[in-house]
């Protein structure tokens, strides 16, 4: 599968993106890559935001929003966008601070569809 070669291209694409992993729903990383090599942390970042995730298309639900299609988490030191895909899984993407949010807009939206097409 494609995985490892659709996030290394999300990477090369969006400037200030620190790592990509490609989680299942269980929370577990089925593809990673990293720029600062802390793998880890960022299957550990991707299980965490899955709960984020779940939690945030549950108050979605609750106040008529619709199906939730992508949390932002900003901080001083990362922001952190989370996408999900088809029958559960879901995309976190790690990102410096200062990072426009912009730039990820048309690599992620490219990389998502490629990545619902190959979830069977």
């Amino acid at each position: 599968m494609p995985f490892h070669y659709l996030l290394t291209n999300l990477m090369a694409d969006v400037p200030g993106l620190r790592g990509a992993v490609f989680v299942d729903p269980e929370g577990e990383a089925i593809e990673h890559v990293s720029r600062d090599g802390g793998l880890y942390e960022l299957k550990l970042e991707g299980a965490y935001h899955g709960i984020f995730l779940r939690r945030a298309s549950q108050l979605a639900s609750v106040v008529g929003a619709g199906e939730l299609e992508r949390l932002v988490v900003a901080g001083s030191g990362l922001q952190v966008v989370t996408t999900a895909l088809k029958d559960g899984y879901y995309l976190v993407l790690v990102l410096d601070a200062g990072a426009p949010i912009s730039t990820l807009r048309g690599p992620m939206l490219r990389t998502v569809a490629a990545l619902n097409r190959e979830i069977i």
